[in-house]
């Protein structure tokens, strides 16, 4: 089996790495300067106390029975010319992002698409090094033979869903509200939950609104999400808070735009946010 990650990010690069230990047959995609730098010096993992380096493949070609995409939501236009040119109609595209929209714009492939979500504390330290800071690791994804074959042997947590629309918004649910705030207020999690319960509990509120009339329940997992918060580090911080701290281009349209659209409580924060925090 040939398995093709697009993006060496903290999600991506990650799951390369296990799946290399797993003694998959893995190659990458990334800019140009990673590739250089990996291909020197190895993509190298820390994983909670632990350190390794592996050397996946970089030359991309060819058809590959397995494509998880890892890029953020911004990028997405930019690697489908990729997809297209190494898959065919028994190839599985498995887009692992933060949000709910960024799903249409891979139907028009003539592929598998599988639809997924992740939850792992994991971020790039430099161009080729992966952080992953707690033992956190839960994929949940449509089920399918190929991916099953994938994961065969791997001391990974996944979850073959029967109900991945639910799941996608159980994770979007957490996702949306703290990146949200934690970028809004420039704090991280342990703050938020200290000096912003309310306003954590009211972002909740609305976006299990939104979900039920998308025809998602999400009423009983709240409780769950305020647990779960204040139960990871205190200085945790989403991807886009990070993306916000370094002026880089954020996910702010996939993760609070879509939302926004739906909810004035919401948009207030979206609104600051598209013109970038002072």
């Amino acid at each position: 089996m040939k398995i093709l990650v697009i993006g060496v990010g903290g999600v991506g690069g990650y799951l390369a790495y296990k799946l290399i230990k797993c003694n998959k047959d893995v190659t990458i995609s990334a800019t140009k300067k990673t590739i250089e730098t990996i291909k020197k010096e190895g993509l190298k993992v820390i994983d909670v106390d632990k350190e390794e380096i592996v050397f996946p493949k970089t030359e991309i070609k060819g058809i590959y029975d397995l494509i998880f995409v890892t890029v953020k939501s911004y990028n997405i236009d930019n690697i489908l010319p990729l997809i297209k040119n190494h898959s065919n109609e028994n190839t599985r595209v498995v887009p692992i992002l933060n949000g709910i929209g960024h799903f249409e714009k891979f139907e028009n492939l003539n592929v598998k698409l599988l639809k997924a979500c992740i939850y792992i504390l994991s971020n790039k330290k430099d161009i080729n090094v992966i952080h992953k800071k707690t033992p956190l690791f839960y994929l949940c994804v449509e089920d399918d033979e190929v991916v099953r074959k994938a994961f065969e042997g791997c001391d990974l947590k996944v979850k073959f869903s029967e109900d991945i629309k639910k799941d996608i918004w159980k994770k979007y649910l957490f996702i949306s509200t703290f990146a949200t705030l934690q970028s809004y207020y420039q704090k991280p999690t342990g703050w938020i939950m200290e000096q912003k319960r309310d306003e954590v509990e009211k972002f909740l509120d609305e976006v299990i609104k939104i979900a039920k009339e998308e025809g998602v329940d999400l009423s009983e997992e709240k409780e769950k999400v305020i647990k779960q918060a204040l139960n990871i580090p205190y200085e945790s911080k989403m991807s886009m808070q990070i993306d916000f701290e370094k002026g880089n281009k954020t996910e702010v349209e996939n993760l609070t735009g879509y939302l926004a659209k739906k909810s004035d409580f919401i948009n207030q924060y979206y609104l600051r946010l598209r013109n970038g925090v002072k």
